[in-house]
């Protein structure tokens, strides 16, 4: 029988990583301004291409692509003076990275330098290797330009204009081959700006749009530029005249960020068979001689649109998932190596598409393919469920204070799938498995509806389908409970909220229709409610549903649990005891048990048979939001406001495990169905994936000890055949200072001269293991039994190693610090004991007392004094001393 789980052990979490600020798309990865920091996120590899991300060799992989020493966060890349960073450019293979800050402050190339006066906005940089430009637009409109000297990492200023702009700067564009470069801002203005030798000057100023411009972009092959504005429309300039080549209008979309689109897009990859996205736009199939000059544009509305800058019109058009509940596009960026467009959304997604010029469809000539999604900014962690993907892909939908339900890969915890349906915040979630390996996911959300899921393998993504709805409740569904499935088949669903009302919904009409076959045009079924009943006084937070379908549990504001017995609802008992609210309930799977976690911050075990309390958990500090049964039943997971997950035992009530990785409140905690990986959220936007590691500890102490045992056995054996380096390698290999006191012991011990047994044993230590060896001897000098052996090896240290490699030990001045006062106090016991010594000796042969063999005349030499010691007198006889005789 496998251990009971006890080792939760994090491997994967995903924190907020983008909240909306200036991000860049390289070949190496996404570059996201999150805060004060710039987050390095490496995009998970496709499943069967490597080792994914979550993985510990991807993480490796991830890690060693940081271009700073990691910190705090996993992906924390770097940060200019601790403000929120505002501006952010990069060149195209990533390497070369500018930065401003909202303090005015200014990283690149290796130099930092500051503005004085006003935040900056944008910026935009050159990285030739001659000259290295930097040009950064600010919140009062001023253009200021700079030169990076890389010998000396300085910033010269190259020329400024203040308040060019009657606004913000909202992006700048430079042109490296023809030293040129374009600005928009807030008046609308067009700005065209030039090196004129070294110096940025003002060239041109034109009024081209009605509306704030956003975004602006510069085409050096082809002289030309882009500007796009929150009146829609998109303008291409010729850059030698400054004169506008085409005016396009995007309707009522307030555009936010363009980019052109490289002619190598445009070739066509023969014989490839290439799966096009879900949602994708085409364009008739051209000549490539006759491809013209293309650009993508986004805005409010949440659609990417390619457009053909000769004749104005819109080729392509594709809409992001969210794009129909108001979710806009805020930036756009190409990677030209991997023909990808990436983009980002006000909600704080980063979305990644590959674009494709070779459909199957041989009369389109382009489609998008969605790649990857980062939810950058979950907000509110509100519930998660686990569910099943294909093969054995394990999924995670999480209800993130949004109208959309994200579903993310465990692995990697890229987002493969977006529900979209709900008109507002989903509140609660549910899952159940059904025939041919299927899940059913259920939602409940402030805008009083029910929804049922299902999720479809699109590749290497699924695609979300709502297949049917409950609408019924006057307030928000905030619990929902499938029954357990029954030969294949889920009987029904379960509600409540704030209206206060129970209801059972019949799931036979969904389970008929799925025996129809699947129909993607058809509308979401309506379901009915089979049973309702006004089933407390104040809001219920908590629903839950019996091993064996016949009752309900209910929990609530009021402080009491009701269990209703199916179907026609009818009360089978009220459980009073909690002196606050009821946040979640479980029944046991094995016993006729129903667990409670209450705002009063105790966990409560019910007998079903009688209502009474069997069971009181303490330990939380704050309100217990969630508990579920673990390890069979014999165990209990809860979690609570005070961020804390805990791990009891039902038997006795322990607790025997606390975890504190959270930094705010625990509303959200699930288990997949094996038990054996845990997933929890909350109030710190983060989404942490625990897996039970209690097996793989088990057996790695087994083999810690079996390994224990052999070195110990093979210590014995070097000790009895005196190879002391052996035993001592061994000894420092097992972190045993008892053992390596045996071979020092056992090597003083010889009748050898001592320091010529230690020096070589000592002379090997170096570095980690010599500091261990000198706190092993800092311990033993404050022992009065083990101090001469301590004493002895630092002498052999001081003796073979040279000052300089000392002084290289790590803690060395803390080490001495430890030892001084030690060894001075047992040089001067030492001390007093000669002087003794010799007051001894003149007794006894003032009273002739020591035989004539144990004496010789004083020949007149110098008398025998002890260290430091005082004078004695000229004693007649000295007796004769050896070092043995001395310490003994």
């Amino acid at each position: 029988m496998a251990p009971r789980a006890r080792a939760w052990r994090i491997r994967a979490r995903l924190s907020p990583s983008y909240v909306g600020g200036p991000f860049c798309a390289t070949s190496r990865g996404w570059m996201l301004a999150c805060g004060a920091v710039v987050r390095l996120h490496v995009p998970p590899r496709p499943p069967g291409a490597g080792a994914p991300v979550g993985s510990e060799e991807g993480a490796t992989k991830a890690k060693a692509m940081e271009l700073a020493p990691p910190g705090e966060e996993r992906n924390a890349w770097e940060e200019v003076d601790g403000s929120a960073v505002t501006a952010l450019w990069t060149d195209r293979s990533g390497q070369e990275t500018v930065m401003a800050s909202r303090n005015g402050a200014v990283k690149g190339f290796g130099a930092r330098w500051r503005l004085h006066h006003v935040p900056t906005c944008v910026c935009a940089a050159t990285s030739a290797e001659e000259r290295r430009f930097v040009a950064v637009g600010c919140a009062d409109g001023s253009v200021l330009a700079w030169t990076v000297d890389g010998r000396g990492r300085r910033a010269v200023p190259k020329g400024e204009t203040r308040h060019a702009h009657q606004g913000p700067v909202h992006a700048i564009a430079m042109d490296e081959a023809q030293r040129a470069a374009v600005s928009v801002g807030q008046d609308g203005c067009v700005r065209f700006w030039s090196w004129k030798g070294e110096e940025l000057a003002h060239v041109d100023v034109v009024k081209g749009h009605d509306a704030a411009a956003t975004d602006v972009d510069v085409h050096g092959k082809e002289r030309v530029a882009v500007s796009v504005a929150r009146d829609g429309t998109a303008i291409v300039w010729d850059l030698q005249t400054r004169t506008t080549k085409r005016t396009v209008v995007a309707g009522e979309e307030a555009l936010e960020a363009v980019a052109f689109v490289p002619k190598e897009w445009m070739e066509r990859d023969e014989g490839k068979d290439v799966r096009t996205a879900v949602r994708k736009g085409s364009i008739e199939r051209k000549n490539k001689a006759q491809a013209g000059l293309w650009f993508w544009t986004g805005g409010d509305q949440g659609k990417l649109r390619l457009w053909d800058a000769d004749t104005g019109n819109c080729k392509l058009q594709v809409e992001i998932e969210g794009a129909s509940t108001g979710d806009g596009i805020l930036g756009i960026q190409l990677v030209k190596e991997k023909k990808q467009l990436v983009c980002t959304t006000t909600d704080g997604r980063v979305l990644c598409y590959q674009f494709h010029t070779n459909p199957r469809d041989e009369r389109e000539v382009g489609s998008l393919e969605l790649l990857h999604q980062l939810v950058g900014n979950s907000d509110e962690i509100v519930d998660l469920r686990f569910l099943a993907g294909k093969g054995n892909e394990l999924l995670l939908a999480a209800a993130t204070n949004s109208t959309h339900i994200h579903v993310h890969r465990t692995d990697d915890l890229d987002c493969v799938a977006t529900l979209v349906g709900h008109q507002h915040t989903v509140l609660c979630l549910d899952v159940a498995a059904i025939e041919d390996q299927e899940t059913l996911l259920a939602s409940g959300s402030k805008d009083q509806t029910l929804r049922i899921w299902t999720l479809e393998s699109n590749g290497q993504r699924y695609q979300g389908r709502c297949v049917a709805t409950g609408e019924g409740h006057m307030g928000a569904v905030g619990a929902v409970a499938f029954a357990h499935p029954k030969g294949g088949n889920v009987g029904f669903v379960a509600t409540a909220g704030a209206d206060r009302l129970l209801k059972v919904w019949s799931l036979q009409p969904l389970a008929e229709k799925r025996k129809q076959g699947p129909d993607e045009e058809a509308k979401p079924l309506a379901l009915k409610a089979t049973a309702a009943i006004a089933a407390h006084d104040k809001e219920i937070n908590t629903v839950a549903v019996a091993p064996n379908n016949l009752y309900l549990a209910t929990g609530s504001l009021d402080k009491t649990v009701k269990v209703w017995q199916m179907p026609h609802l009818s009360l089978h008992v009220a459980l009073k005891g909690h002196r606050r609210g009821i946040w979640s309930l479980q029944f046991s799977p094995i016993d006729k048990v129903l667990a409670s976690a209450s705002g009063d911050r105790t966990i409560r075990l019910w007998n079903l048979a009688d209502g009474t309390c069997i069971r009181t958990l303490e330990g939380h500090t704050s309100s217990v939001l969630k508990c579920q049964f673990a390890s069979y039943g014999t165990q209990i997971l809860s979690a609570g406001a005070d961020g804390l997950l805990k791990h009891w035992e039902v038997r006795n009530g322990e607790c025997i495990g606390t975890f504190d990785e959270h930094e705010d409140k625990v509303w959200a905690l699930c288990s997949n169905e094996e038990e054996k990986v845990l997933a929890t959220g909350g109030g710190d936007s983060t989404i942490q994936i625990w897996r039970d590691e209690t097996e793989q500890e088990v057996m790695q102490a087994q083999e810690e000890e079996v390994n224990r045992v052999a070195k110990e056995q093979e210590l014995s054996n070097a000790l009895k055949q005196h190879q002391f380096g052996a035993a001592a390698k061994i000894a420092f290999e097992l972190n045993r200072p008892h053992n390596l006191l045996t071979v020092c012991t056992e090597l003083l011990s010889l009748e050898e001269e001592p320091l010529q047994l230690l020096s070589p044993l000592v002379s090997e230590w170096s570095g980690e293991k010599l500091a261990r060896a000198l706190e092993f001897v800092r311990d033993w000098t404050t022992n009065k039994r083990h101090c001469h052996v301590g004493q002895k090896v630092l002498q052999a240290v001081l003796q073979t190693k040279s000052p300089e490699d000392i002084l290289k030990v790590p803690g060395i001045e803390s080490l001495l610090e430890a030892i001084q006062p030690y060894t001075e106090r047992h040089f001067n016991r030492i001390n007093r004991l000669i002087q003794s010594t010799f007051l001894l000796d003149m007794a006894l042969g003032s009273m002739n007392v020591l035989e004539a063999e144990d004496m010789e005349a004083n020949d007149g030499s110098e008398p025998v004094q002890a260290m430091d010691g005082p004078y004695l007198g000229d004693p007649a006889i000295v007796p004769k001393r050896s070092r043995a005789g001395i310490a003994a």
